[in-house]
């Protein structure tokens, strides 16, 4: 299990990183930050396609503002290796539900702490990529957890080929419960998730007991609070 590390700093610092983010003393810990898009607009209805008479059809439905999506951003702590991985309704064989890889930048680490620079740009990467260029909202989570997150991660993407997976489900299986899922898998607690979890309410939930990570995409502003 994780082991709790003391808190040091959790300013941010200027752009030239004169010195970095500090967030842990700590400096043989890696990052696991669990995050939310929550201006992300999903489709909560899939669009209805069809031909009638020898013509196609289609209907889209509006999609629905406030839900948000989810993801998780692993970073190894002492290499900045960085990894983005998602879950969500994306096409593919098999139930719907299936975990898609990101490709991003890997952050520079100094001191075994991230700097500011690199992870503004892992995060804008994330969200033009990810996040419909949208705002991040997260928590700082902090072990010796890369190794064995990433299998599970790993293990995770392998069952997009096993037709028997557990299907997605809008309410409670879903984006945030996989990345709730695996923080709980490194031995990370995470908060009680009700037969329905919305990602932008339960990121909020989750930031009452964590560090929080809150990035803004239209100014490239990062803030990291207790």
């Amino acid at each position: 299990m994780p082991q709790a590390v003391q808190v040091a700093t959790v300013a941010t610092t200027p752009a030239a990183d004169v010195s970095p983010i500090q967030v842990y003393l700590a400096a043989d810990n890696d990052f696991l930050i669990p995050l939310v898009f929550p201006q992300f607009q999903i489709h909560v209805l899939d669009d209805y396609k069809d031909t009638w008479f020898g013509q196609k059809i289609k209907i889209e439905f509006p999609k629905a503002p406030l839900l948000g999506h989810a993801g998780v951003l692993l970073i190894n702590g002492k290499t900045g290796e960085s990894k983005y991985y998602e879950y969500g309704r994306y096409k593919g064989p098999g139930p719907a539900g299936r975990v898609q890889k990101g490709s991003i930048p890997n952050v520079k680490i100094v001191a075994g702490h991230i700097t500011e620079s690199s992870l503004k740009k892992t995060l804008r990467q994330i969200s033009i990529g990810h996040g419909q260029s949208g705002n991040i909202k997260g928590v700082v989570l902090r072990g010796a957890v890369y190794a064995n997150a990433l299998v599970w991660l790993d293990g995770k993407f392998a069952e997009n080929s096993d037709k028997t997976r557990k299907a997605y489900d809008l309410g409670n299986h879903n984006c945030v419960t996989f990345a709730a899922e695996l923080a709980e898998s490194v031995g990370f607690s995470a908060p009680f998730r009700s037969r329905t979890v919305a990602p932008t309410l339960y990121m909020t939930q989750f930031q009452l007991s964590e560090i929080d990570l809150e990035y803004s995409f239209a100014d490239d502003k990062l803030e990291i609070d207790e």
